[in-house]
């Protein structure tokens, strides 16, 4: 094995998604004991705050119940070729704000991923380098599609690792 370009545990993989999770369930109480317990509110105010609460709770633990299943699922390690790095741009922000996504993108036989990473990783990853990559894979709710293992978008990366060139195809 290689240098290390990057290194998190499980809990810093699925971080957004707890925040995120965590957020849903509270606003999800909150409203919902504010439509209960404010008598003074008009019905149909109630009834909808009600309703969006419980929209909220139901997503808060679908979206825990399928991190659940993809975090017990376990990690798995991929021997890949880096290929091509980009800096993508998104809108972060109602002001027009933007936001960099750095992603590496690489492939494991036919399969494509692409992994994205912090700035630091991607700094210090290099073109046509072979690398052991360990990471969780999201679990679709349903039936993966057939073309599901020709291309992977993985946030979840707990470890990349520089591989001997020969692990790569």
């Amino acid at each position: 094995m290689g240098t290390v370009i990057y290194s998190a545990s499980p809990l810093q993989a699925f971080q957004g998604l707890f925040v995120t999770i965590l957020a849903m369930l509270v606003l999800g109480v909150v409203g919902l004991a504010a439509a209960i317990f404010q008598p003074k509110r008009g019905k149909g105010a109630r009834i909808a705050m009600g309703a969006a609460s419980g929209f909220l709770l139901i997503a808060g633990f679908t979206t825990a119940a399928f991190t659940f299943t993809t975090i017990s699922s376990g990690a798995e390690t991929v021997a890949a070729r880096l290929n091509d790095k980009t800096i993508a741009q998104e809108n972060c922000g109602d002001n027009g704000e933007t936001c960099a996504r750095y992603i590496l993108e690489t492939s494991a036989g036919e399969v494509a991923y692409d992994f994205v990473v912090n700035s630091q990783a991607y700094d210090l990853a290099q073109v046509n380098t072979c690398y052991q990559v360990t990471f969780y894979k999201r679990k679709s709710p349903f039936n993966a599609a057939a073309d599901a293992n020709a291309y992977q978008r993985i946030e979840t990366i707990t470890n990349i690792v520089v591989a001997d060139a020969s692990a790569c195809p």
